[in-house]
């Protein structure tokens, strides 16, 4: 009886550290952003050298954050007709007027700019295949150009596993997909209810 009561804790104990948050974040203001701002998410910047992981990530962030309740997404057409306009190759070094001319022609409060650091899937001799992903972004406020609030977010695809593969991500299109859904829900915390 001992015996099985130890088990079964010890197997919560790794079921709970398996689930645990691995992304950081910080707020650099004291009071929740206002309702109903218009929230522009710049296309994320891929240095991970994975075909086509920025264009991942911006999805899944235009898709998670197009639904949320505080806020409104300003339309991803819109948005990189704006770059395109003023020029704005990079949008993680977009500087004080490209942010003006941008939040000035789409009617912007805040922009969601990031960088895919690492995208891949590794090969593991119990698994198969492990993805790792791991990302940086950061919230813009588009009236002083600071940075509002920050965070990094890292995965493995194995971290979640139980035993014998069971609870493991096999992809990094899902493993993204995964971290970008606690972002998001971090990102909604921030603004104050409508």
């Amino acid at each position: 009886m001992r015996y099985t009561c130890a088990c079964t804790l010890i197997a919560l104990a790794a079921l709970v550290a398996g689930c645990a948050s691995n992304m950081t974040a910080k707020k650099r203001v004291a009071e929740p952003l206002p309702a109903n701002a218009r929230v522009a998410v710049l296309p994320f910047e891929n240095l991970s050298g994975a075909e086509s992981a920025g264009e991942i990530m911006t999805t899944n962030f235009l898709t998670l954050l197009g639904g949320a309740d505080k806020f409104t997404v300003a339309e991803p057409g819109d948005v990189y007709d704006g770059l395109r306009r003023y020029r704005i190759r990079s949008a993680t070094r977009i500087s004080r007027g490209e942010i003006d001319s941008l939040a000035t022609l789409l009617n912007l409060d805040f922009l969601l700019i990031g960088s895919v650091v690492e995208y891949d899937e590794r090969d593991d001799r119990f698994l198969g295949t492990v993805p790792i992903v791991s990302y940086n972004c950061r919230l813009l406020d588009c009236r002083t150009g600071n940075t509002v609030w920050v965070a990094a977010s890292n995965g493995r695809g194995d971290r979640g596993e139980i035993a014998f593969g069971i609870g493991a991500i096999r992809s990094a299109d899902n493993l993204a997909l995964v971290l970008t859904k606690e972002t998001a829900k971090e990102i909604n915390g921030l603004f104050r209810s409508k």
